[in-house]
C-alpha cells in the first residue's frame, strides 16, 4: 500500500512539474449532452423506496473558471439536466407491486410530471497543460433547484380501507449537492477551445410528500435521492 501510495505522489507531482509551465487563461464557455442517472436515481425495483426511475436526458448549461495563480483557480457550472418521466412499464411495475403488497383484486398507476433540476456547483480547479491539450480537474460543492420531479396516482380495486385514489406528490425545492468535474480541453486557437466534459453529480434531494393514503402498506416515498453523470461537450473562451 505504502509503494502505492508513493507511485501515485510521485506520478501527481510529475504531472503537476510538467503542467506548469505557462500561466492558464481564465475563460468561460457552454456545453450540451446526455445527463445518466446512477444508482437509486436510476433504480426501477418496487421493493426500494429510494428508486427514481430516472432515464437518461438531456443537459446542457454554461462554465468557466478564475485562475489566480498559474493553474489554480475557481471554476463554477451551471446546468441544466432533464432526466425524463415515468413510462408505461414503470406505472404497470409500480402496479403490480401496489397489488401484492396491498392484497388488491387490482391496481391502477397513473403519472405525470417529470425530472427537471439547475444544477449551481463551484469549487477549486486545477489545469494541467500538454501542448495543445488542458486536463481541469474540480471538486464541486453547490445547490440543485429542482423544478419537478414524478407524480404518481394509484387506485387499488378490492380494499376496503383505501377505496379512494392516493398519490405520491411530486418534490420540488433547493437542496445541496456535492461532485466533480473532469474536462479535457484542445486548443484550437489563442482563445478558443473544444471542450469534452464529464461531471458528477450527488444529492440526498428533495422530500415526497404522500396524500390520501390510510396506511403506509409497501412502497412509501419520502425523499428522492439525485445522482447522475452528465457527459458533454462545447466550446470555451480564453478570457
Amino acid at each position: 500500500m505504502k509503494k502505492i501510495l508513493t507511485s501515485l505522489t510521485i506520478a501527481l507531482t510529475l504531472l503537476m512539474t510538467m503542467g506548469a509551465k505557462a500561466q492558464v487563461k481564465s475563460y468561460f464557455g457552454f456545453f450540451g449532452g446526455i445527463s445518466i442517472p446512477q444508482g437509486n436515481f436510476s433504480s426501477v425495483d418496487y421493493d426500494n423506496n429510494k428508486s427514481g426511475f430516472a432515464k437518461k436526458g438531456l443537459t446542457y448549461g454554461l462554465d468557466g473558471a478564475y485562475y489566480f495563480s498559474k493553474n489554480f483557480g475557481i471554476g463554477a457550472s451551471i446546468t441544466y439536466q432533464d432526466n425524463g418521466e415515468l413510462n408505461q412499464n414503470d406505472a404497470d411495475s409500480l402496479a403490480a407491486g401496489y397489488t401484492k403488497s396491498y392484497g388488491a383484486d387490482q391496481s391502477t398507476v397513473t403519472a405525470q410530471n417529470r425530472y427537471q433540476t439547475l444544477n449551481i456547483l463551484l469549487g477549486p480547479q486545477y489545469t494541467f497543460t500538454f501542448g495543445k491539450f488542458l486536463f481541469d480537474i474540480r471538486p464541486n460543492v453547490g445547490i440543485i433547484k429542482v423544478f419537478s420531479t414524478p407524480e404518481t396516482n394509484v387506485l387499488l380495486s378490492g380494499i376496503t380501507d383505501q377505496t379512494g385514489t392516493f398519490y405520491q406528490r411530486g418534490g420540488s425545492g433547493t437542496v445541496l449537492a456535492y461532485g466533480g468535474n473532469l474536462s479535457l480541453r484542445y486548443k484550437l486557437s489563442d482563445n478558443l477551445f473544444l471542450t469534452l466534459r464529464g461531471a458528477y453529480i450527488n444529492s440526498t434531494g428533495p422530500s415526497i410528500t404522500n396524500d390520501d393514503r390510510t396506511h403506509e402498506i409497501g412502497r412509501y416515498v419520502t425523499k428522492q435521492p439525485i445522482t447522475a453523470i452528465n457527459t458533454t461537450l462545447g466550446l470555451s473562451f480564453g478570457l
